[in-house]
């Protein structure tokens, strides 16, 4: 009999349930790295909004709110924290490319580049002064003049 030392216990994985690894494994994740909140002005009557619909807007294939009116867009730098991960998990792509992306709208006069803001402070404050204005945030910060717009998957 092989020598385990004191209190060791065999332990066979394969029998292990697989939600219970799957839950302390999201468990120890931290879950404010993932979170992007997606806010607008009060102005804009929205309060959900698909995972599509935002890749539409913020890769600007969507211009006009279903009211008719423009939407203005707002971003934070490319070297933001909260900006790789609106880009990476929402948009589904590398700051990189959303950059390109915006280039060639640009370049091409089919669209006017997102305004950047410095901070997400100044993106709230913005935010809450324009009519139609779109941004993201990492945490929920109630704050006058803006709303926040709950983000869904399509089936």
């Amino acid at each position: 009999m092989k020598n385990r030392g004191v209190g060791c216990k065999d332990v066979n994985l394969k029998n292990n349930n697989p939600s219970l690894i799957i839950f302390l494994i999201s468990f120890l994740m931290p879950l404010s790295s993932y979170a992007v909140e997606i806010i607008v002005n009060d102005s804009v009557d929205l309060s959900e909004v698909s995972h599509q619909q935002i890749k539409s807007i913020y890769l600007g294939q969507q211009t006009h709110w279903p009211s008719g009116n423009l939407i203005k867009l707002f971003k934070l730098p490319a070297t933001h924290k909260t900006h790789n991960l609106f880009v990476k998990n929402t948009l589904g792509l590398y700051p990189y490319q959303f950059n390109r992306r915006w280039q060639k709208l640009v370049f091409s006069g089919f669209a006017l580049k997102p305004s950047e803001v410095s901070n997400e402070q100044e993106l709230l404050d913005v935010i809450a002064k324009t009519p139609g204005a779109i941004g993201y945030i990492e945490n929920k910060i109630i704050m006058e003049g803006i709303r926040y717009v709950v983000l869904f998957k399509e089936k």
